[in-house]
């Protein structure tokens, strides 16, 4: 049903004063897509980094890609806006069928475009496929799972899903409590049929703040531990739900079930 003759991809940075690991990135994205090219030599790609107002010489290192690689394009706006209407816009700045996402601090591995384009283009059923993560920090078997169900840089999903779903939150709330890819995800899983390549393809960073780094504490004891402390009052449970963000899940998961046919 969704199968294209030549097979275009869009990949999707965010970036906001991602100076320091900006080059290792985009290199690991050029790298995966030449590696899909051996198997795909037909493949169409494109690389939006989406500069989400950066104060340090970010822009100017896009830039430079942008001279070295055509399929690179610099997406810019005026406003900081956040990781989710970052994300977006990406992908309205883009026409790829099929839709990777990648922070600008984390890397892909060469097999990442490969395995993921194939395995959707084996089987069109599936609406988006996620693969093993590689973190850059000692995790607790027990939250191996989780992180990889979690976190859309070790996914790749059709555009058309990602318009079903209305693409990822970008309310203020939503933005304040970094939890946009936590209702993403929820209704894609609820929406569409899905599946896990079990390989690594894709290494996620500590840097300082972002999501890893919060959750170093957290990843690094069992599940139990961790409830144990949040329950003393000593832990960070790392999510909120505002007001805000109830009615804004509410409607997004409606939206899913009248997709669904309004019984879901």
């Amino acid at each position: 049903m969704f199968r294209v003759r030549a097979p275009s991809i869009a990949v999707i940075i965010q970036a906001c004063n991602e100076a320091e690991t900006l080059d290792r990135t985009l290199q690991s994205v050029v790298d995966s897509i030449a590696a899909a090219k051996n198997k795909i030599p037909e493949l169409i790609p494109e690389i939006a980094v989406v500069d989400d107002v950066s104060t340090d010489n970010t822009r100017d290192i896009i830039t430079a890609w942008t001279e070295k690689h055509p399929e690179i394009k610099l997406v810019t706006y005026e406003e900081n806006q956040g990781p989710g209407f970052a994300r977006n816009e990406g992908v309205r700045k883009t026409t790829g069928a099929y839709l990777f996402f990648l922070d600008a601090d984390d890397v892909f591995y060469p097999n990442h475009i490969r395995l993921c384009l194939t395995h959707l283009m084996d089987n069109d059923e599936l609406g988006y496929v996620f693969t093993k993560l590689h973190v850059d920090a000692p995790v607790h078997e027990q939250w191996r799972r989780s992180i990889d169900e979690r976190n859309p840089i070790n996914f790749c999903v059709r555009r058309v899903w990602h318009d079903m779903i209305l693409g990822f939150a970008e309310e203020p709330d939503f933005r304040t409590y970094r939890t946009e890819d936590t209702l993403y995800l929820l209704c894609l899983r609820d929406l569409v049929a899905h599946e896990k390549i079990e390989v690594e393809t894709c290494e996620q960073f500590v840097s300082t703040g972002n999501t890893l780094d919060r959750q170093r504490e957290k990843l690094g004891i069992t599940i139990a531990e961790w409830n144990t402390k949040v329950a003393a009052g000593e832990g960070d449970h790392c999510f909120v739900m505002t007001d805000e963000m109830k009615r804004v899940v509410e409607a997004r998961l409606s939206h899913v079930r009248n997709l669904l046919g309004g019984d879901a």
